[in-house]
Order: structure tokens, then sequence, then C-alpha cells
């Protein structure tokens, strides 16, 4: 179909066909005009269909430029026949990383479950007797940086060649102090 049989089909009709776009779709657009807050693109077939890619669906490092030519993820499909892009599967396509890194930020954060390191704290007390708060925010930290698996697991493999006389330990701790004196 020519661009004149394309024009005069679109001028004659009376109602415009719906966009055949669905969200999830690649289509190829051309950048017409660039703005601050985004990219206004015209697809490349015969809907001609034209559309927003906002500057937030465009991922760091790249760069559009008028009349470049370029394949675009529709994410909506408007009443009014105008079309909301993304190029954001770019990034994902690129660096399959980055979705499971978006995933990972989009978990709530990791909490530390209290009858765990209360468990690993009595046991440590067991072994060595009292454990001050301040080791007791320090095992905290660690079971949440580590895991309770890993922490149990390493625990376990340095209590046998641990020292476990209290007084080289308090001793080893003055000496530290004194030369802070």
């Amino acid at each position: 179909m020519s661009i004149d049989e394309r024009i005069d089909k679109f001028l004659h009709s009376d109602r415009k066909a719906p966009l055949p776009y669905a969200v999830g779709d690649i289509v190829k657009v051309r950048i017409t005009r660039i703005m601050d807050y985004g990219a206004f693109v015209v697809t490349k077939d015969e809907h001609m269909a034209s559309g927003l890619i906002h500057i937030s669906q465009i991922p760091d490092g790249v760069t559009v430029e008028v009349n470049q030519v370029m394949d675009a993820e529709v994410r909506q499909v408007k009443e009014d026949h105008k079309v909301e892009f993304s190029l954001m599967y770019m990034d994902k396509r690129d660096n399959p990383f980055r979705l499971l890194e978006n995933v990972k930020n989009e978990l709530p954060k990791k909490e530390v479950p209290q009858d765990e390191v209360d468990q690993i704290i009595q046991d440590l007390s067991k072994e060595f007797g009292v454990v001050s708060e301040e080791s007791k925010t320090i095992i905290k930290d660690m079971v949440r940086e580590m895991g309770v698996y890993q922490f149990t697991k390493a625990m376990m493999r340095t209590l046998p060649q641990f020292q476990r006389d209290l007084v080289y330990h308090f001793l080893k701790e003055l000496s530290q102090g004194r030369e802070h004196l």
C-alpha cells in the first residue's frame, strides 16, 4: 500500500480500527521529537500510531536521536490510539541478571529470625559464659549478612580450633587498650 493510499484510507475512515498491539509486543518505531520527559515516536507500520517513550522507560546508557528507527516494547495502548512504549527490554536483553536484581530489590528486607539468633547466643553462652550486648549485636549483624546456615557452619568449623582461655583474650584486649594510651 502506497503512502497516498494509506493517507486516503486514514482520511476517509469514520472510526479508527483498534490498534493490533498488545502489551509486551515489540514494534519498530521512529523517533519524531525529543523532549525533557521522553521521546515521541510513530510506528513504522501501516497504522503509523503515535506514542511516547517516557524518560523513565529509557535505560541508562541508551541514547535516542530524532529519525532514529528502533524496536520498542508496547506498555499500554490507549483509547485515543496513542501508545506508551518502553526501551527497558533492551536492558533485560543485554543483562539478564538485571531482571533478577530488580526482583531482589522488590523483595522485603531479609529479617533475622530472632529465635535462631537467640539459640545461637544460648549455644555460645554455654560454650563461653556471658555474651555481652555488643557481642549479641555483632552476632545478629553477622547472621543477617551471612544467613543462619552459613553463620552456624562457620561457627562449627571455628569452635574446635578456638582458644577458650578467657584470660588470654582479656590480656589481649588489655594490651590493645594500652597501645591507645
